[in-house]
C-alpha cells in the first residue's frame, strides 16, 4: 500500500513537472521579484517526484543495513536543498563566465540525489533480481494451484 501511494504522489509530481516544462518558455509569470511560476512548479513537482523514492530508499536500505548511512540519508537531502536554492537564485546572481552559480548548485543537487537510486553500488541489480525471483515464485505458485485436466 505504501509503495502504491508513493508511486501516485510521484506520478502527480511528474505531471506538475510537465506543467512547469510547458510554462518555462511561455511569457514569464513573476510571483516575487525574480521567482517565476515555472520555478515554483519545478520545485513542487520535483520534490513530489523525488521524496517518495527517497523514503522508500531509506526504508529499504535501513532494512538491509546498507553501509555508510550518511551517504544515502544525508546526501540526497543536501542535494534536494541545493537544487531548490539553485532554482530560487537568479541566473545572473554570481557567474564565472558562462558558468552560473545556480547551474552549479543545480548540478551538485542532482549528483547528491543520485545516491537515492545508485547506492550501494550493485543494489539496483540485486533489487531487479529479487523482483524477478518474486515474480517467478508467484507464477510457480499460481501454476501449482491450478488443477490440471486430462
Amino acid at each position: 500500500m505504501k509503495r502504491r501511494n508513493a508511486y501516485i504522489v510521484s506520478g502527480i509530481g511528474a505531471i506538475v513537472l510537465f506543467a512547469a516544462f510547458l510554462t518555462y518558455n511561455a511569457q514569464p509569470v513573476p510571483l516575487w521579484n525574480w521567482i517565476k511560476l515555472s520555478d515554483i512548479l519545478t520545485i513542487v513537482g520535483g520534490l513530489m517526484f523525488v521524496i517518495p523514492f527517497y523514503t522508500l530508499s531509506v526504508h529499504a536500505k535501513t532494512r538491509e543495513h546498507a553501509p555508510n548511512p550518511w551517504v544515502w540519508q544525508l546526501l540526497p537531502v543536501v542535494g534536494m536543498f541545493l537544487m531548490v536554492v539553485g532554482l530560487l537564485i537568479p541566473n545572473d546572481f554570481v557567474s564565472l563566465g558562462s558558468l552560473a552559480l545556480c547551474d552549479v548548485l543545480y548540478f551538485l543537487g542532482c549528483v547528491g540525489m543520485l545516491m537515492i537510486f545508485v547506492y550501494p553500488f550493485g543494489a539496483v541489480n540485486d533489487e531487479m533480481l529479487e523482483d524477478d525471483v518474486d515474480e517467478r515464485a508467484e507464477d510457480a505458485e499460481g501454476h501449482a494451484e491450478r488443477p490440471t485436466s486430462k
